[in-house]
């Protein structure tokens, strides 16, 4: 076995990719095994794994000082969607991409938002 070997591959189809269901039959066992687990107790589900990943581009992204707006059509794309309407189902807003942004935003227009002389909070 090499370092690019696939960890998981279809052999009853020629090496064909999984239907999403099959995927999780075959994994089910892994994940059981493992002792992989969500929070409250349950086996992962496929697009679990889809959440993780789109989430892990954009961070990704974010820690290259790539241009996250540009690339979202790409992750579209590849993840099979028609638009990048889709792709948001899957971009969950944590707290690592919330601070990742919020950054961003502050390094780029930070000195237009100024704190109002006698407002404490945005209220008086």
């Amino acid at each position: 076995m090499s370092a690019d070997t696939a960890l998981i591959w279809n052999a009853t189809k020629g090496g064909r990719g999984y239907s999403g269901p099959g995927l999780q039959l075959c994994l089910q066992p892994l994940l059981q095994k493992c002792s992989i687990f969500t929070p409250k107790g349950k086996l992962p589900r496929i697009h679990d794994a889809r959440h993780s990943f789109a989430v892990n581009a954009l961070m990704r992204w974010y820690r290259e000082g790539a241009d996250v707006g540009a690339k979202l059509p790409l992750l579209a794309t590849y993840m099979g969607h028609v638009s990048v309407v889709s792709t948001h189902y899957y971009l969950q807003w944590i707290e690592r991409l919330r601070t990742a942004a919020s950054k961003r935003f502050a390094s780029h227009y930070g000195e237009l938002v100024v704190p109002v002389p006698g407002r404490k909070g945005g209220q008086e």
